[in-house]
C-alpha cells in the first residue's frame, strides 16, 4: 500500500501551483492592454470576451485597496477654502497603470476647415424669421387725397339718368319697356319696344321673393303681390338702402277696393325680401337703368305686371284643380284664388295675343281691360 504524501510535501505543491498561476493570471492582466494598443484597428472592432476578467478584476482592486492604506498620511492642515475648489490630485499608483484610450465615435462626419457646424434644427412652431437674402414687398400707403378720390370713382352718382352707357343695336335707349314678374319660376321678363310690338329683351332670375303663392292681403303678411302696377318717375329711388329700387305702387286701386293693405314694396337689389322681389346689386343696376330711361325718354309709366306662374291653361287648371294624371291634388289655399287668378289670366292672355301690354280698371272685385265705365279706376302710378 504506497504512503500518503506528507503534509508540508502537499502544502509546497499548493503554494508553488498558486504562484503560477497567479503569475499567469498578472501576465494576462499587464499584457492584455498594451496587446491591444499594439493590434491592428480591424482586429479590435469587437474586443473578444476575457475568461479571467472578473477574477483580474478582483485582484486588481485588492492590489489598488492595499497600495492606498500603504501610503502616509500627512497630518491635516485647516485652511480657509478656497474660491474654487483645486483639481483632486490622483494616487500615486494611478501612474502605473496603463492609459485608458478614449473612445472613438463610430461615425466620423469630416467638416472643412473654418466651417462652422450646423445649428440645430427650429422647432415647427416657430415662424420663420425672414433672411436677408428673401425682399418683403414694399407696403404702399395710399395718402389720403388718393383715397377719397378712388372712393367716389368708386361710388356711383346718386342721380345717374342712364346707367346703361351704349344701346345694344337692337333697341333703341330710351324706348319704352314693360316687366312681367312669375312668382313660382321665380324669373322677372324685361320687354323693350320695337316698331309696334314689345319684344323680350332679357330674362332675369329672381333672387329672393317673400311668402308663397297668392296675392298681399294686409301690412305684415309677408306676401309678395300679384296684379297689375304701373311705374312712374316719383317711384324711382337710387339712393336705396338696397342699391337701386323702384316701388311698384301697392295697394293699387284695385288692392284699395278690396282693403288691401301694405306700403314700400319694391323692386330692388341685394337678396333679402319682406314683401319684396330682390334682384341682387348687379341685376338690379341694369333693370333701373333701362326703367329709368324709359321714363325720361318720354314713357309717362310703365307696367309691371306680376303673376303667380306662366298663366296657360294647363298650369291655372294644375294649380287650382289638380293633375289627375299624377295624382297629384292642388293645395286647398289655391282653390280659393282660382277666380281672382282667372282674372290675371285675362290680361296675360291680351298680351300674348296682341303684343301690347293691356290697360287695366279697378272695377270693384275684378279687373277689367281696355274701354271701361265710370264706376272703375285706371290702375294709375303715382
Amino acid at each position: 500500500m504506497p504512503s500518503k504524501p506528507s503534509r508540508p510535501f502537499l502544502l509546497a505543491t499548493a503554494l508553488v501551483l498558486s504562484g503560477v498561476e497567479i503569475g499567469v493570471f498578472a501576465a494576462f492582466a499587464w499584457r492584455g492592454p498594451a496587446l491591444r494598443a499594439e493590434a491592428p484597428r480591424r482586429y479590435i472592432a469587437e474586443p473578444r470576451a476575457n475568461p479571467f476578467g472578473p477574477m483580474l478584476q478582483n485582484l486588481r482592486g485588492a492590489i489598488v485597496e492595499t497600495a492606498r492604506l500603504a501610503e502616509p498620511t500627512a497630518p491635516a492642515r485647516i485652511e480657509e477654502p478656497p474660491t474654487s475648489a483645486p483639481r483632486a490630485r490622483p494616487p500615486s499608483f494611478l501612474a502605473a497603470l496603463p492609459p485608458l484610450t478614449p473612445l472613438k465615435p463610430t461615425l466620423d462626419i469630416p467638416v472643412a476647415p473654418g466651417e462652422a457646424p450646423l445649428p440645430p434644427a427650429r422647432p415647427r412652431d416657430l415662424p420663420a424669421e425672414p433672411s436677408a437674402a428673401t425682399a418683403l414687398p414694399p407696403v404702399a400707403v395710399s395718402p389720403p387725397a388718393a383715397t377719397q378720390a378712388l372712393a367716389l370713382a368708386e361710388t356711383p352718382p346718386a342721380n345717374d339718368q342712364a346707367a346703361p352707357r351704349r344701346d345694344d343695336g337692337n333697341f333703341r335707349l330710351g324706348a319704352a319697356v314693360y316687366v312681367r314678374i312669375f312668382k313660382k319660376e321665380g324669373q322677372l321678363e324685361l320687354w323693350r319696344k320695337q316698331g309696334e310690338r314689345y319684344a323680350l329683351y332679357r330674362t332675369y332670375p329672381i333672387c329672393k321673393w317673400s311668402g308663397r303663392l297668392g296675392p298681399k292681403l294686409k301690412s305684415g303678411d309677408y306676401q309678395s303681390p300679384e296684379g297689375f302696377y304701373s311705374v312712374s318717375v316719383r317711384q324711382l329711388n337710387p339712393n336705396s338702402h338696397y342699391h337701386r329700387a323702384f316701388d311698384i305702387g301697392f295697394p293699387n286701386a284695385f288692392d284699395k277696393q278690396n282693403g288691401r293693405t301694405g306700403a314700400a314694396l319694391m323692386v330692388h337689389g341685394a337678396c333679402k325680401s319682406v314683401g319684396c322681389f330682390a334682384m341682387t346689386d348687379k341685376v338690379i343696376e341694369e333693370i333701373y337703368g333701362l326703367v329709368e330711361a324709359a321714363l325720361r325718354g318720354g314713357q309717362h309709366e310703365v307696367p309691371v305686371h306680376i303673376f303667380p306662374f306662366r298663366m296657360t291653361d294647363l298650369a291655372l287648371a294644375k294649380e287650382t284643380q289638380g293633375d289627375w294624371t299624377n295624382l297629384w291634388a292642388a293645395p286647398p289655399e289655391h282653390q280659393q284664388w282660382s277666380g281672382f287668378w282667372q282674372n290675371l289670366k285675362e290680361g296675360y292672355d291680351l298680351f300674348e295675343q296682341t303684343g301690347e301690354p293691356p290697360t287695366a280698371y279697378a272695377c270693384g272685385s275684378r279687373y277689367a281691360f281696355g274701354a271701361a265705365g265710370g264706376s272703375c279706376r285706371r290702375i294709375a302710378g303715382w
